[in-house]
Order: structure tokens, then C-alpha cells, then sequence
């Protein structure tokens, strides 16, 4: 067996990386930054037991959302891209088994997180010395953030093994990720506010990650104990599940399968067809790099899903935020969907530019007349003709709930309701020109969609958090104010910068090698200079 071997390998490569001891530091820097924040806010008008709690929920939400994206950011595409690349057969060229192959993969893309946690747990600490937690409750939450690890990342692992390409292994890892995490408590609690029984969201917390975190906590764990262990157990459990199922398929998943033409069935074959030639050479006229951008017919039809959910949504739940448990959970979906959508629009957006780089698409390009300005309008243009469709719907269907809200006489809750349907157009559009820009400078398209995440959507957040830890005494109301300004403001800065740094840098970016550091650029919308990654 050369399971010890291998792995000992790929840690010696990691620990040699320098992103090894950022990431180290970063997070160290993060629990800090947290724990300041926490007590410089809060210790005026929470009690020292109330406050120790508090740092421990910020703490553990912060490395919870971590550790659970941490398999969508390392593993999703960690066998694909072997596959891809055609170097997963001359692993088993050698004497090594898909158990070695799993277990080095994954020994490699933990060492990162892992770290990251380790450099945040003496953080905990701190809520010890300010009072009112326990050392258990210190210690399962540590054990729950370590068991969503190790699930977050063999689910990944197993969901890449079935895929070759990208996006495909990227899509159903994040589906994998969505179910398994908020979709399985989330429709346990439904139906226990549907019910009025209990019993169906603890029994869903038992099939997921998320069980195990927040019956970690004193006040949850003192009255349902079982919930606890029985959802660590579950999901440590299907984590070695998934990491047998992946060493079972892995020697057996690098043999590729002809891509002709007339081999594929017929129902995929009919994906292909983009419309008669006449209307293809008439959109090529008007517009080619439309007509690039949007040659995938059938997925139109897929993006129509987000408003019909919605619409069965708000049709077979009642929706309000600030109402009771049953319509909080209903309005906690609809603003799922929101973020699903936005995600879906920014992997989009990302990969455009990302794949076109690496397969020379954008180089040929730049060998016709179009310029970076046509280039770049050309591809939000055919964006828009495939989402600007649904995203209205779901639009219409924000403003119609509002004003249903305010005639009803619930006044902060549909401004609660407003403001998500605004943002959700100010954010859509500014995740397509950043993604573009994004997947111009990234290496691939999963690192071009963290990054437009995290400054589209991650840092309004963090915005928000410090401004409602100020002005807490605030309505409702005020605070979704608060939060529109902050998100508009930083959506205007970043959709200004990349516009000005695709139309004036744009073949400089394109035409970058990949093994080189990009050239310095500079745009008029930063105060500083942005280089390329």
C-alpha cells in the first residue's frame, strides 16, 4: 500500500507553498480582527456573559462559511482537471490504487483550511476568558468545524471524480454543497412550521453538516444531545463514504470516451443546434461576440427556473421576513434563490473570458477588427439576452410581494423586500463586467468566481456587520437602508473600475502568459495600482 508515501508527498509539496503561510496568517489575522471588533462594539451594551457567547457565533459562523466553501474553492475541480489535462492515467501507470490517489488529493487540498482553522482555535479562547462559555461548548464546536471539513471536502472530491469538465464539476459540487448544507435543515424546518412538529428539523439536522454546528451550542445541546452526535456521526460517515466511492471510480474514470459527434445520444445532440444558418449568419452580423457568448440555446430555459421557484414559492408559503417562523423560513428561501441566481450569473460571467483565454479564443479575436470596447459589450449583450428575461421576473415578482407587504401593513417588511429586489438588479449587473474581468486575470474560472464573489457580495457584508454593530438601536427598516447604500456604493466602485480597466487594458491582460506575473496596469476609478493576478 502506498497510501503513506503518497500523502507524505503531497504535503511536503504544500507546506513549500507560500499560500500555505498566508492563508496561515490571514486567518489568524481574521479571528483577530473579529474578536477586537466584537469587544470594542459590544462591550457597552452586552454583559460579559452575553458577550463571550456572541464572540463564539461570530467566530464559529466565520470558520463554518469557511470550511464549507473550502470544498468548492480546492477539490471541485481537483480530479477533473486531472482528467482534462490527461494526466490522471499516468498515475496508474505506477503501482498506485484509487485509495492512494484519493487519499493524496485530499491530504493536499486540507492542508490549506486545516491551517486556517488551527490558526483561528486559540481565537476561541478569548470567549473563555470574557465568560458565559463553557469549555465543551468550545470543544464540540471545534469538533463540528473539523467534521464539515472533512464532509466539504470528500462530497467535492466525489462530485469532481464523475466530471471532466469545469464547470460541470464546479456546478454539481456547489449542488452537492447547497443540498447538504442549508437545503436539508432549511426544508426540515419548513415542514416543521408547516407541521408544527419538531420532530422534522431534527430529524433533517441529523443528515447534515450544519446539525452539528448549531446543536453545538449550550442552549441547543442541553436539550437534544442526540441531535449533536448523531449528525456528526451521519456526516463523518458519508464523508468515508464519498472518499471510498471516489477511490472505487477513480481508476476507472480516466478513460475517455470518444467526443465525436454521431456518438453522442440523440437528446445531446439536439443541445447543439444554435437555430437555422440564416439566423445564425443574420447574428453574426449584427453582433458576433452576442452571438458567442450566447450560443447555448437551452440554457435560457434553465435560468427560467429561479422566478418559477420563486412564484411557487410565494404561492404555497406566506412571505415576510419579520413575520413569524413559517414565513421567516419562506422568505429565507426566496433569498436563497436570489443568491443562487447571482452565482449562477457570476460563473457565467467568469468563465467567459477565463476559458477563452486558455483555449486562445480571445487571442484570435484580437486578430480581427473588434476592438476591447466590442469585445466586451458584445459578451454583457449576449448575457443580456439570455438573463435579463428571468432577472426582471424575479424583479416583478420582489416589487409585487412589497407592495403586498405594505398593503397588508408591514411596512418595515416590505422595505426589507425592496431593497432585495433592488440589489438583485444593481448586483447582477456588476457581477458581469467584475466576472468578466475576473476570469481575464484568474488562472481558471472556479479562483475568477471566488474572487467576484468576495468583492461583489462578501464585502457589503462586512460593511454591513460593522455599521449594524454601530447603529443596533435601528429599525428594521433603516438597517435594509443602510445595507442598500453600502452594497450600491461598493457595486458602483468595482463596476467602474473594471469597465475602465477591460476597455483600456484589455489586450495587455488577453495576451499574458500564463506562467508570468501580469504587468502592472492602472485605472482611474483606483487610488491605487491593480495588478493582475
Amino acid at each position: 500500500m502506498n497510501l503513506f508515501p503518497l500523502v507524505s508527498c503531497e504535503l511536503r509539496v504544500a507546506v513549500r507553498q507560500r499560500s500555505t503561510y498566508y492563508v496561515r496568517l490571514l486567518a489568524g489575522a481574521a479571528a483577530i480582527a473579529i474578536s477586537f471588533w466584537g469587544l470594542l462594539i459590544w462591550a457597552d451594551w452586552k454583559s460579559p456573559a452575553s458577550l463571550g457567547h456572541s464572540l463564539l457565533e461570530a467566530l464559529a459562523m466565520t470558520g463554518f462559511i469557511g470550511v464549507v466553501l473550502a470544498g468548492l474553492v480546492l477539490t471541485s475541480d481537483c480530479i477533473s482537471r486531472e482528467r482534462r489535462e490527461g494526466t490522471l492515467g499516468l498515475l496508474f501507470l505506477t503501482d498506485l490504487r484509487g485509495i492512494d490517489v484519493a487519499f493524496g488529493k485530499l491530504a493536499a487540498k486540507a492542508i490549506l483550511p486545516f491551517y486556517a482553522l488551527l490558526a483561528m482555535f486559540p481565537a476561541l479562547g478569548i470567549c473563555l476568558l470574557v465568560g458565559g462559555v463553557m469549555a465543551g461548548e468550545v470543544g464540540r464546536l471545534v469538533l463540528a468545524l473539523l467534521n464539515a471539513l472533512f464532509f466539504s471536502l470528500s462530497a467535492t472530491l466525489l462530485t469532481s471524480t464523475f466530471c471532466r469538465k469545469q464547470r460541470a464539476a464546479q456546478a454539481s459540487a456547489f449542488l452537492m454543497i447547497l443540498v447538504c448544507v442549508p437545503g436539508v435543515p432549511l426544508l426540515g424546518r419548513a415542514l416543521s412550521a408547516w407541521t408544527t412538529n419538531p420532530v422534522w428539523r431534527q430529524s433533517a439536522l441529523l443528515f447534515s453538516p450544519a446539525g452539528s454546528y448549531f446543536m453545538a451550542f449550550d442552549q441547543d445541546y442541553q436539550g437534544a444531545p442526540v441531535v449533536f452526535w448523531g449528525s456528526a456521526l451521519s456526516t463523518h460517515l458519508f464523508a468515508w463514504l464519498c472518499l471510498a466511492l471516489s477511490a472505487f471510480v477513480l481508476p476507472r474514470s480516466f478513460l475517455e470516451k470518444s467526443n465525436d459527434e454521431t456518438s453522442r445520444p440523440r437528446w445531446a445532440r439536439s443541445r447543439l443546434r444554435i437555430g437555422p444558418p440564416s439566423l445564425q449568419r443574420e447574428e453574426l452580423e449584427r453582433n458576433p461576440m452576442s452571438w458567442l457568448a450566447d450560443r447555448d440555446r437551452p440554457r435560457r430555459r434553465w435560468v427560467w427556473c429561479f422566478p418559477a421557484l420563486a412564484l411557487l414559492l410565494w404561492m404555497g408559503f406566506e412571505l415576510d421576513p419579520l413575520g413569524d417562523s413559517k414565513a421567516q423560513a419562506g422568505f429565507i428561501a426566496l433569498a436563497a434563490i436570489h443568491v443562487v441566481f447571482k452565482i449562477w450569473l457570476c460563473a457565467d460571467g467568469s468563465h467567459a473570458f477565463a476559458t477563452g483565454r486558455r483555449d486562445g479564443t480571445l487571442e484570435l479575436l484580437l486578430l480581427t477588427p473588434l476592438g476591447a470596447r466590442e469585445i466586451a459589450t458584445g459578451t454583457l449583450s449576449g448575457f443580456r439576452r439570455r438573463y435579463l428575461a428571468p432577472l426582471l421576473a424575479l424583479f416583478f415578482l420582489d416589487l409585487a410581494l412589497a407592495a403586498w407587504l405594505a398593503l397588508v401593513g408591514s411596512g418595515p417588511s416590505a422595505i426589507l423586500v425592496g431593497v432585495a429586489g433592488a440589489m438583485l438588479l444593481v448586483d447582477s449587473y456588476c457581477l458581469c463586467w467584475v466576472g468578466m474581468l475576473r476570469g481575464l486575470v484568474a488562472r481558471d474560472s472556479g479562483q475568477a468566481i471566488v474572487a467576484t464573489l468576495g468583492r461583489v457580495l462578501l464585502l457589503p457584508w462586512l460593511y454591513f456587520a460593522f455599521g449594524a454593530a454601530i447603529f443596533y438601536e435601528s429599525a428594521p427598516g433603516e438597517l435594509a437602508v443602510l445595507w442598500l447604500l453600502l452594497s450600491g456604493f461598493n457595486d458602483l466602485i468595482f463596476l467602474a473600475n473594471a469597465r475602465s480597466i477591460l476597455f483600456e487594458h484589455f489586450r495587455l491582460l488577453a495576451l499574458r502568459p500564463f506562467s508570468e506575473k501580469g504587468a502592472r496596469v492602472e485605472s482611474k476609478w483606483s487610488p491605487i495600482n491593480w495588478q493582475a493576478e
